[in-house]
């Protein structure tokens, strides 16, 4: 039984390999920081919960504190529960804490490409230079145009069939990656770019669960083994179809565009243009704008898919929270229009709801995790070179200190602060902070404006009258994100006129 006999070898491999790190990652008695008792060689890797993680590590931050120290096979794990400490590592020290564990897991499975994942260096900052370049502030502005197209075929969409509001949200959260890259425009969830992203991102969420990435980072001969073999085999064969999936995910868009400009069809995408500007000899630097355009496009998936359909949530379930939005629109911006961008400053309880759908579900609860890249103390607490570093946003976002009432939506406690995007603890700390804040910020912000301008947002009713309650349940994980599970609401449109508002 051949194997049998390579999946014991393999797992007497990753035995050996735990204790080895074990013995020579021993230091004197260091501090390291308090945390629930591990198991020989495992750690806490049985008390780790593979569904939302992120609520076992707010319940254990009660007895541990803001800064808790886990260990899994062999990795020391620090989680972070307080922006206090969050901002002192993160952000004030983020020198060091600005790598990313497991570079080597990305590039099996075909992520290298991802800025995301990529390890604090040379080619990372590089790289990086190049998204501000286009996701920066004042080149939001140039989209606009594309964000507000966007979002009116998101309205329409929800006028026609508004029963299949959660496919109509995921078609606006990569049409408008689409649009903004490649000048693309989808008009519904048939298009097979909206299938092959959502694809990549439920294949990625499963890749990245600690699981997966355990039998990858003990076992980088894996690419090797072959296909029959149990267990390892099979995970060999996901890894291909993630590889080639992802392969299809940067080539197909831009075929499709070049189809486009073939038939006359106007382009204004980024990522078209800077490969028009590109010498065709400069090999690296088109696989550099290729690399970005596909994450712009995959990353703005999961996370704007996750907040929009929060926010549909958070309407049906109050609504006077909307009533009260719907009343500074219509005193503000008034009936006979939608509203811009440019009204962003004469609508606060807008702004606040924005804010508050944020802070109430983050659709990424623990953050992507950091690295320490050196050795470091921190309140006399140890922490090696190496650990990886969760930020629980979720607990963040929970603290009844600074939320009273933390699981309840109001908008209200954003009235009247003086906070900039990167108070959002949703788009991360640090170096690492999410560089695509600004065009994100700009599409949920306006999306919430616009819905609230134009429809009612309700539960739905039985046969007698009543109400029937939307149960607040929401993915578990393993990966990085966490969205509503589907759920039904009545939207209706405010008045009569507005269709002709879409026109």
């Amino acid at each position: 039984m051949p194997g049998l006999a390579i999946y014991t070898a393999t797992v007497s491999f990753i035995l050996i390999i735990i204790v080895l790190k074990k013995l020579f990652s021993c230091q004197s008695d260091p501090s390291y920081p308090p945390g629930p008792p591990g198991r020989i060689l495992i750690g806490n890797l049985k008390e780790i919960p593979a569904k939302k993680p992120w609520l076992a590590y707010t319940e254990w931050a009660k007895n541990y504190g803001d800064i808790m120290r886990l260990q899994a096979m062999g990795d020391h794990i620090v989680v972070l529960s307080s922006v206090d400490a969050a901002n002192d590592l993160l952000e004030k020290r983020s020198r060091i804490y600005s790598g990313r564990p497991h570079e080597d897991v990305s590039i099996t499975v075909g992520w290298h490409f991802n800025l995301g994942l990529q390890n604090y260096s040379d080619t990372w900052r590089r790289n990086r230079r190049m998204y501000q370049q286009i996701l920066r502030p004042d080149a939001i502005v140039q989209l606009r145009p594309a964000i507000q197209e966007c979002i009116g075929i998101f309205m329409q969409n929800l006028v026609e069939s508004p029963e299949k509001f959660m496919d109509h949200i995921a078609v606006l959260s990569a049409g408008l990656a689409l649009k903004t890259m490649y000048g693309i425009t989808v008009k519904n969830g048939d298009d097979p770019l909206i299938a092959m992203a959502n694809s990549a991102s439920e294949t990625a969420d499963k890749i990245f669960a600690p699981s997966f990435v355990s039998v990858l980072k003990y076992c980088p001969f894996i690419m090797s083994v072959p296909r029959w073999v149990p267990v390892l085999g099979h995970a060999r064969q996901y890894i291909e179809f993630n590889q080639n999936l992802l392969d299809d995910l940067r080539e197909a868009p831009l075929q499709q565009a070049q189809k486009n400009i073939e038939s006359d069809v106007p382009n204004d995408g980024v990522a078209f243009r800077l490969l028009g500007e590109t010498d065709p000899g400069n090999l690296e630097q088109i696989r550099r704008i290729k690399d970005m355009a596909t994450i712009v496009y995959f990353a703005g998936v999961e996370t704007t898919v996750s907040s929009t359909s929060t926010f549909f949530l958070a309407m049906a379930k109050n609504v006077q929270a909307q009533r009260t939005a719907q009343l500074e629109l219509d005193a503000a911006v008034g009936r006979g229009r939608l509203p811009t961008l440019d009204d962003r400053g004469t609508l606060p309880y807008i702004e606040a709801i924005y804010r508050e759908v944020m802070r109430w579900h983050p659709a990424v609860p623990l953050g992507v995790p950091h690295m320490a890249t050196e050795s470091d103390s921190y309140k006399g607490y140890y922490i090696p070179q190496g650990t990886i570093v969760f930020s629980n946003i979720w607990a963040m976002n929970h603290d009844e200190g600074n939320y009273p009432d933390p699981y309840d939506f109001k908008p209200e406690r954003f009235l009247n602060t003086n906070g900039n995007i990167n108070d959002v603890l949703a788009y991360g700390f640090g170096r690492r902070i999410c560089v695509g804040r600004h065009l994100a910020d700009a599409m949920l912000w306006l999306t919430f404006a616009t819905v609230l301008a134009c429809f009612n947002i309700e539960k739905e009713k039985d046969e007698q009258g009543n109400e029937i309650d939307i149960p607040e349940h929401y993915s578990d994980g393993p990966g990085f994100f966490s969205h509503p599970l589907p759920f039904r609401c009545s939207i209706t449109p405010r008045h009569a006129g507005v269709e002709g508002l879409m026109a």
